[in-house]
């Protein structure tokens, strides 16, 4: 039976968001064992500039669309300058655009109504990566696709990686054959990148 993975999709920025917030929350976790005055303090700074993170990331999306969370997976939400955005390990939040960084940060700082964030390069926009999504969605969901095509066979997953600014398609094995059909059959763009791992098991 064939499993439509855009359901995982509306998620995708609020995990990419919070990966580094997990990984800062550990190293907090550990910190607070044998707490200085130091550590503590940083911790605080840190959780406070998560929380502003996340209210520029959600002031952001706004002003992308009122209705963006309905339309997370959408292409059309994003302009063409943006790439995606995170929180890094220091809290900062993160916002990756493909064209003039310093326009674009007078831009986002507009937007943000603050300039307290940082601003990276990256090649390819998020509309871009979305729409290479809806095309192995569209290809997941095709009744006319036997089972045994070499991708549906091994397909474990795909999502937008802002960090590396690519779409990861996770396949069960990785060989010539599978990632062949893949580039034949679905999509060929030089922002996919493959990696080998397990089907996530619902419960």
């Amino acid at each position: 039976m064939k499993t439509n993975y855009r359901s995982i999709l509306p998620l995708a920025v609020t995990t990419f968001l919070l990966i580094a917030c997990g990984q800062q929350k550990r190293d907090t976790a550990t910190a607070t064992s044998h707490p200085t005055d130091s550590t503590t303090l940083a911790a605080i700074t840190t959780a406070e500039k998560e929380k502003q993170a996340l209210l520029y990331h959600e002031k952001l999306m706004a002003h992308f669309g009122a209705d963006w969370i309905e339309r997370e997976s959408d292409p059309d939400l994003y302009p063409d300058y943006y790439g995606g955005s995170f929180i890094d390990n220091s809290g900062n939040f993160v916002v990756a655009v493909t064209s003039d960084m310093e326009a674009n940060r007078q831009r986002l700082a507009t937007i943000l109504g603050g300039d307290d964030f940082k601003i990276e390069r990256v090649t390819y926009s998020y509309r871009q990566m979305m729409q290479v999504m809806d095309r192995i969605d569209a290809f997941l969901v095709d009744s006319s696709m036997a089972e045994e095509h070499p991708v549906m066979a091994h397909f474990a997953g795909a999502y937008p990686d802002v960090m590396e600014n690519r779409v990861k398609v996770i396949l069960t094995e990785v060989n010539s054959e599978i990632t062949g059909s893949f580039k034949r059959d679905i999509s060929g763009s030089p922002m996919i990148l493959f990696e080998k791992g397990e089907i996530p098991q619902l419960y």
